[in-house]
C-alpha cells in the first residue's frame, strides 16, 4: 500500500521532556500557530510558567498522575490518539465512537538513564530513570509517521519551527526523518539499559550497540581514500580524549595510541613488583619499537628510545607517570606524533607548546577499560573475544641450566613487551644501568625464524654486540630447534617461550646441548 505523503497541520501537540532545552521557544511557536498544547508533570508546569495555556494530560486520559509520576501518559486514550490511521474508514469511525481526538505532534526526550549509568548510580536510581511512557509515545508516533510528527532532540526544534512558520504544515519527508531519529533514540536508550543492567549484575551483555550519531568524523581512515569515524562508549578513555595541543588525531594515530596505552598499562601493572618507578613505551605501526622500566621518567624515555632510534622517528610515546620538563626538553629536537601520559607538568606543557603539531593526551591508565570485549569485523560477521589481560607470574624451568634470581625482573618485563608485538613475535630484552629495556624485536612475520633474525639484527644495529646476558622471548612455542641454534650462534643463553609443541623435547635438548637456560610460561600471546 502506498504511504500517505500529505502535508500535516499541527493542531494538537503533546510535550513531555526531561531535557527542557529550547522547549520555551518551541511552545511559543506552537501557541502562535494555534496549536493546542497537552502536557504533564514538570513540562506542564514549565510551559504554564511561560504564560502559555496547557491542557493537562489527565484531561485527555481521564485519570490523574499516580505513583509519584510513574503513571502519566500511559493510557488507551493517548496511544489511540497517536496510532489510529487518519485515512482508514474503520479507524476514523471507531475513533469517533470512542471519543478519540488525534494528536499530531509528540515532543519527548527520555529520563536521563545514561547520565545515571555514567555516574555508576545505585539500582534504585537507575530504575527510577527508566522511562516507560516516553518510549511508548515516541514509538507510537514514529510508527504512524504518515499522520503524526515526533521529535526527540532539541536540535530538531529549529528546522521544525522554520518549516511550520513558513508553510503552516510539516512535510512527509520531515516526518519520516524525525521518525527515523525517534527509533534510533529509543534503540540507544534500551541498549544502554540492557548493557548497564548486565554489567551491574557482573554478567556478559548479550548485545552490542554502536551508535554512530555522536561519532567523531576523522580526516580519513587508514589511507586517505578511506573514510573513518571514532565512537566513544566510555569516559576517561582514548576514544573520548581531546588533545591538549596539536592537530586532531587521525585513524592511525588512534590505533597506535591505543597500542601504546595498552602496553603502558601492562608495564604499569608490573612496575612496582620489578622495583622500578617509571615506564615508557614507544610505538610504531602498532608495535613497540622501544620500551623500558627505569627509576625515573627521563631514564625510561632514554632507554626506550635507544631500543630503536630509527623507528622512533614519527612514533607515539606513552608514559606511565607524569611527564616533566626534563622529558620535554629531551624530546624537543625529535619528531614525535603523539605523547600520552597520566599528566604533564606546566613547564613541560610550555616546552611542548613550541611543537605546534605534536599532540598531547592526558589519559589515565585505568584497567576497567579492559573489561569490554574486543570486536573485529570480518566478512559477513564479527569476531568477539575477551581482552588478553594475562600477565605471567610463573616460569617453569625446563633445562639443566637455570635462570638466576637476578633475571626475574627482566623476564617479567620481557613477557609484557613481547605480548604487545604482532605475531610471530620475538623480543630481546636486557638490563642496562639498572633499567629493563627492549634492545631488539622481530614481529609480524609468518616465519618465526625470520623474526628471530630481525630481533638479533636490530640489537646489533642498536649497538648491543654482546647478547650473552640478553633474554629472548617468543610469543608462541618454537616448532623446531632452528630458533635455538640461531640464538646460540649469537651468544644468547636465556630463552622464554610458552611451550606446547610436539617437538618441545627436541627444543629442550638443543638448549641443553648449547648450555642455554629456558623456561616455559604455558601461555601463548598471539596478536594479529
Amino acid at each position: 500500500m502506498t504511504l500517505n505523503t500529505h502535508n500535516l497541520q499541527i493542531k494538537r501537540a503533546l510535550l513531555s521532556v526531561s531535557d527542557k532545552t529550547g522547549i520555551d521557544v518551541l511552545a511559543r511557536s506552537l501557541h502562535d500557530n494555534g496549536t493546542e498544547i497537552i502536557s504533564s508533570g514538570g513540562t506542564r508546569k514549565y510551559i504554564e510558567g511561560l504564560g502559555i495555556p496547557v491542557t493537562p494530560v489527565e484531561n485527555i486520559t481521564g485519570n490523574p498522575e499516580a505513583f509519584d509520576g510513574r503513571m502519566k501518559t500511559l493510557s488507551f486514550q493517548i496511544s489511540s490518539a497517536l496510532l489510529f490511521r487518519r485515512n482508514h474508514e474503520g479507524d476514523i469511525k471507531q475513533a469517533a465512537e470512542l471519543g478519540i481526538q488525534p494528536i499530531d505532534l509528540v515532543v519527548c526526550n527520555l529520563y536521563p538513564f545514561k547520565k545515571a549509568a555514567e555516574n555508576n548510580s545505585e539500582w534504585n536510581i537507575l530504575i527510577e530513570n527508566i522511562d516507560i511512557g516516553g518510549p511508548t509515545m515516541i514509538r507510537a508516533a514514529a510508527k504512524n509517521f504518515e499522520y503524526v510528527c515526533t521529535m526527540t532532540n532539541p536540535e530538531q526544534y529549529g528546522a521544525f519551527i522554520e518549516e511550520l512558520s513558513d508553510q503552516q504544515h510539516v512535510t512527509f519527508d520531515s516526518r519520516k526523518a524525525f521518525a527515523l531519529e525517534a527509533f534510533r533514540h529509543t534503540a540507544e536508550y534500551d541498549s544502554m539499559i540492557t548493557k548497564t543492567f548486565f554489567e551491574k549484575s557482573s554478567l556478559e551483555t548479550p548485545m552490542l550497540h554502536i551508535d554512530l550519531t555522536d561519532a567523531t568524523t576523522l580526516r580519513y581512515g587508514e589511507n586517505p581514500h578511506q573514510s573513518a569515524k571514532v565512537v566513544a562508549d566510555q569516559e576517561n578513555s582514548l576514544a573520548k580524549a581531546m588533545p591538549i595541543q596539536g592537530k586532531e588525531l587521525s585513524f592511525n594515530n588512534l590505533m597506535d595510541a591505543d597500542a601504546a596505552w595498552r602496553c603502558a598499562l601492562d608495564l604499569e601493572t608490573v612496575k612496582e613488583e620489578t622495583g622500578h618507578t617509571a615506564s615508557c613505551v614507544i610505538i610504531k605501526h602498532a608495535n613497540p619499537c622501544g620500551a623500558a622500566l627505569a627509576h625515573n621518567s627521563l631514564n625510561a624515555l632514554e632507554k626506550a628510545w635507544a631500543g630503536d632510534p630509527v623507528s622512533a622517528f614519527g612514533s607515539i610515546i606513552a608514559f606511565g607517570q607524569q611527564v616533566t620538563l626534563q622529558e620535554a626538553q629531551w624530546i624537543s629536537d625529535k619528531f614525535v606524533e603523539v605523547i600520552l601520559a597520566p599528566s604533564f607538568t606546566k613547564d613541560a606543557l610550555d616546552k611542548f607548546s613550541k611543537k605546534k603539531n605534536l599532540r598531547l593526551l592526558e589519559l589515565p591508565l585505568i584497567s576497567d577499560h579492559m573489561k569490554a570485549p574486543m570486536i573485529r569485523k570480518i566478512c559477513g560477521g564479527y569476531l568477539i573475544q575477551d581482552e588478553d589481560t594475562l600477565l605471567e607470574r610463573e616460569f617453569q624451568p625446563t633445562t639443566k641450566k637455570l635462570f638466576s634470581e637476578d633475571d626475574n625482573t627482566l623476564r617479567t618485563f620481557g613477557v609484557v613487551v613481547t605480548k604487545h608485538l604482532k605475531s610471530n613475535a620475538i623480543s630481546l630484552v636486557s638490563s642496562v644501568d639498572n633499567c629493563c629495556m627492549l634492545i631488539g624485536a622481530g614481529m609480524g612475520n609468518p616465519n618465526r625464524l625470520v623474526s628471530t633474525k630481525q630481533a638479533v639484527e636490530k640489537a646489533y644495529e642498536n649497538g648491543f654486540t654482546d647478547l650473552s646476558e640478553t633474554v629472548l622471548i617468543s610469543d608462541a612455542f618454537f616448532p623446531f630447534r632452528d630458533n635455538i641454534d640461531l640464538a646460540n650462534e649469537h651468544g644468547i643463553k636465556k630463552i622464554i617461550q610458552p611451550g606446547g609443541s610436539i617437538r618441545d623435547e627436541e627444543v629442550i635438548k638443543a638448549c641443553d646441548e648449547n648450555d642455554i637456560s629456558m623456561v616455559f610460561t604455558g601461555k601463548r600471546h598471539f596478536r594479529h
